[in-house]
């Protein structure tokens, strides 16, 4: 994928030796924003943190699922964050909200899903509405956003409560 830095999205790393105010430096990364469908997109921290410099893909819903909220906000942007234990079970009550935000995102324009680096938690969520759409059963859509980003390992807690929510 093309972007305003090269072939890769580069990494946002703390740089904080002596200041209150973190500063950051950029380093080229693996891991960036995955395309899942026309506007739905998975990733991590350092790519909803990207945000605030370059927004190439015209992100404009970021959905955190993890307890580290995005520090560096982008102008245009809705911030929805739904602090997400990774390895643990989620309340129905929670999935739901979480999948009405990403549809309701999706029905508008494009969302990114992240969770701390877009391994576990957010494609682990993702694959529920790629299910709730018709577009892939859950444990297909799971293997299709493997195949997606190699480096995805849904917990098996988080997997096995979603699948029993989506069955009923």
């Amino acid at each position: 994928m093309d972007t305003l830095f090269g072939n890769c999205m580069p990494s946002l790393v703390r740089n904080c030796p002596n200041s209150q105010e973190p500063q950051y430096i950029y380093v080229p990364n693996s891991f960036s924003q995955t395309q899942v469908l026309d506007r739905l997109f998975l990733g991590g921290l350092e790519d909803a943190e990207m945000l605030s410099l370059a927004n190439p893909l015209q992100i404009v819903t970021v959905i955190s699922l993890c307890r580290e909220p995005v520090i560096r906000h982008a102008p245009g942007i809705r911030y929805i964050h739904f602090p997400v234990r990774d390895a643990r079970p989620i309340a129905v009550a929670w999935l739901n909200a979480i999948l009405i935000s990403i549809e309701d995102g999706m029905a508008r324009e494009r969302v990114l899903v992240r969770c701390g680096a877009g391994m576990s938690r957010a494609p682990t969520v993702v694959a529920a509405p790629l299910d709730r759409i018709g577009f892939l059963g859950f444990a297909r859509a799971l293997s299709y956003l493997e195949n997606l980003r190699p480096a995805v390992a849904p917990p098996k807690a988080l997997v096995e409560s979603i699948a029993r929510e989506l069955s009923h």
